[in-house]
């Protein structure tokens, strides 16, 4: 179905909220923008602003959801025909490091991190993707770890410290390219998955 001219400029005015307001959370920070800020750049007026958001924290939680969304589609994408736990997180977290380390991205992250986490775990988005990955890692035969609430701590973890890692490299902390950290993240969870699996799994023989 075609859509309407009126349909197409509310999609448009969003759009142009949405891309003033990442520029803006990536310079300043959301605590630091106002809305008359977003009204400014994106050259709207107050009340078209209100028509489609209460506050920038409305904004920044639809920024949110929907980098989440990409961040989900691009990793099930390189994740694909992947046979072993080592390729299938190398896979993830290089996807991941390749999206979010673009110039804007990398600000919007170092500039936002306390409202991300706070958000991030609230969100539908970033809950399909640990629900993905909880799924999809039982399906290698070298991780077994029993029961579904060690999968679903295991997929928290690994995306909790993909995120801190990569914002630990733009604060300086060290310096390695997205390859180098993904390769780290990888092999300690492999290798973290293995000796926790052969430890439940001896413990479990005890019992």
């Amino acid at each position: 179905m075609q859509t309407s001219r009126r349909e197409q400029n509310k999609i448009e005015k969003r759009e142009r909220i949405i891309k003033a307001s990442l520029s803006l959370f990536s310079e300043k920070g959301l605590e630091n923008t106002s809305i008359s800020d977003i009204v400014e750049v994106s050259k709207i007026g107050r009340g078209t602003f209100y028509n489609y958001y209460n506050t920038p924290k409305d904004v920044f939680c639809e920024i949110i959801d929907r980098l989440n969304c990409e961040i989900n589609f691009e990793v099930k994408e390189a994740q694909a025909g992947v046979d072993n736990a080592y390729d299938f997180l190398y896979a993830s977290f290089k996807a991941y490091f390749d999206l979010v380390s673009t110039g804007k991205m990398a600000m919007f992250h170092k500039n936002n991190q306390n409202q991300i986490r706070s958000v991030s775990y609230n969100s539908e988005s970033i809950l399909s993707i640990v629900k993905n990955m909880q799924d999809d890692i039982k399906r290698f035969p070298e991780v077994s770890l029993v029961d579904d609430m060690y999968f679903r701590m295991f997929s928290l973890v690994a995306i909790s410290s993909a995120s801190e890692l990569f914002i630990c490299s733009h604060q300086k902390y060290f310096e390695a390219s997205k390859e180098k950290m993904a390769h780290f993240l990888a092999n300690l969870f492999v290798k973290g998955l293995h000796d926790f699996s052969a430890s439940t799994h001896n413990n479990a023989l005890d019992v």
